[in-house]
């Protein structure tokens, strides 16, 4: 726990100066339409004022943590909503392998609700690796929220929570984390961030993906 509070005081103080509003730009779209993560539809229009529904956005997660789906899933490695033959099936039984989703008190992920901003938040802030960080902020939903603003993810934004996330909102967040380095566990209960400084490697979700 103090090695916690530690990288809660220190993330602190190097974000903190991260200010400003931000509205999605060409260029940002681009990036994520060139990246995969956000895709149009068969006229190339990306909808932005439409919502999406956690199986989209369980394929947007895995896209921007390149997250490659495995074919040998079985049922029984995903939730007993998402059946084998659902076309996000591979990609929410990734989201579960790394521990990014949970599903709900039910064990179902409920793949054609409509996300939430708090339940994409938790999954961006999770991608990145800073779940133990969010947990030890006060867990879901507001130690995630809080982390992601800590880290930059939500800047510039004001939305209610336990509505349905619109695609703007999910691309600005999505961008805003590209390049937040990312937290990784070195050994049981010893995380560090990939910001390097103290001799650590850089590594962003923009990195890894490779663009």
């Amino acid at each position: 726990m103090k090695k916690i509070m530690a990288l809660l005081l220190v993330f602190s103080m190097l974000w903190v100066t991260m200010a400003g509003t931000f509205a999605l730009e060409d260029i940002q779209k681009e990036t994520l339409y060139d990246l995969g993560i956000m895709v149009g539809d068969e006229t190339g229009k990306l909808h932005l004022e439409r919502t999406i529904t956690r199986a989209e956005a369980a394929k947007m997660i895995c896209v921007a943590g390149n997250i490659t789906p495995q074919t040998e899933f079985s049922e029984a490695d995903g939730f007993a909503d998402v059946s084998a033959v659902h076309w996000a099936f591979p990609y929410v039984c990734a989201l579960k392998e790394a521990g990014i989703v949970n599903g709900d008190e039910n064990g179902q992920f409920n793949p054609e609700n409509e996300i939430t901003n708090e339940e994409i938040v938790k999954m961006i802030v999770a991608l990145l690796g800073y779940s133990e960080l969010a947990m030890a902020r006060g867990g879901y939903p507001a130690g995630y929220t809080a982390q992601a603003g800590v880290l930059g993810i939500t800047n510039g934004m004001q939305f209610a929570v336990n509505v349905p996330a619109v695609r703007h909102d999910v691309a600005v967040m999505i961008y805003q984390a590209l390049d937040v380095p990312l937290m990784v566990m070195e050994e049981e209960g010893i995380y560090v961030i990939n910001n390097g400084k103290n001799g650590l490697p850089l590594r962003t979700l923009r990195m890894n993906i490779g663009r």
